[in-house]
């Protein structure tokens, strides 16, 4: 519920390279403080959908009227209820982003702000979607989320714009004692192999879809510059991970 502006993760897109935006979806509070939203429906509309999406058109035109033409490329990254916004915004404004990378999708709140599997429209723009979920932090409704989008589109289709990867061991968005580490936090100069983020980025410009990631710990939890401890191999849902390596 939190309403807040996210600083780091904007310095992270903007020092790798990326024109950055973030919102508050037009509140402040604290993360489990939802007084804000009682008996205000314009409010609760603001966060359930249409606040990020006035954010990408805003962020759009900025650039545009900044550097004289807008983004070539879209793309959305979140986590939690950030998670639930990206499948948000492929559900009901499937134009504003080319490829979104929604990490742990907080499906129920208080109040209506259930997603509901309808992609159709987000994969006929050929735009693409990666979902990921730590293992020990009930990936059930992702999975269930994932197989009603293929249940409806058909297992083929879905497997050509969209992947939902289980990481064993990863906690709520990272953490925990098993490789977490798959992209979710931008870093200048990372590769496919080792960032969903990069993956998805190559995915929707090259065309080129993800056969995988190498999921790391590293020695210090979040630190690359402190080497490895492990990885292991993820692939994309129902293919289970590799053992552990290193």
């Amino acid at each position: 519920y939190g309403g807040s502006i996210s600083y780091y993760r904007l310095g992270e897109a903007v020092r790798s390279g990326y024109a950055a935006s973030s919102t508050d979806t037009g509140h402040r509070g604290a993360p489990r403080e939802s007084a804000w939203a009682k008996g205000h429906a314009e409010k609760q509309r603001d966060f359930v959908h249409r606040a990020i999406h006035q954010t990408a058109l805003a962020a759009k035109a900025l650039q545009s009227a900044l550097y004289g033409s807008g983004p070539q490329f879209s793309y959305f990254q979140a986590c939690s209820n950030g998670g639930r916004q990206g499948l948000m915004e492929a559900e009901r404004y499937p134009s504003d982003y080319d490829g979104i990378m929604a990490g742990a999708p907080a499906m129920t709140f208080g109040f209506r702000t259930f997603v509901a599997g309808e992609l159709g429209a987000f994969q006929g723009r050929k735009g693409k979607l990666i979902v990921y979920h730590g293992g020990n932090d009930a990936p059930g409704n992702s999975i269930a989320y994932y197989k009603t989008v293929a249940r409806r589109l058909g297992a083929q289709a879905t497997e050509l714009f969209f992947q939902l990867y289980v990481v064993p061991g990863m906690g709520h968005c990272g953490s925990g004692d098993e490789p977490n580490d798959i992209g979710q936090w931008l870093r200048p100069g990372p590769d496919p192999q080792h960032s969903l983020f990069k993956a998805l980025e190559r995915w929707v410009e090259k065309g080129v879809a993800p056969e995988g990631v190498t999921a790391t710990r590293f020695i210090v939890d979040g630190d690359p510059a402190s080497g490895v401890a492990r990885t292991r191999q993820l692939y994309p849902y129902p293919r289970p991970a590799s053992p552990l390596t290193k």
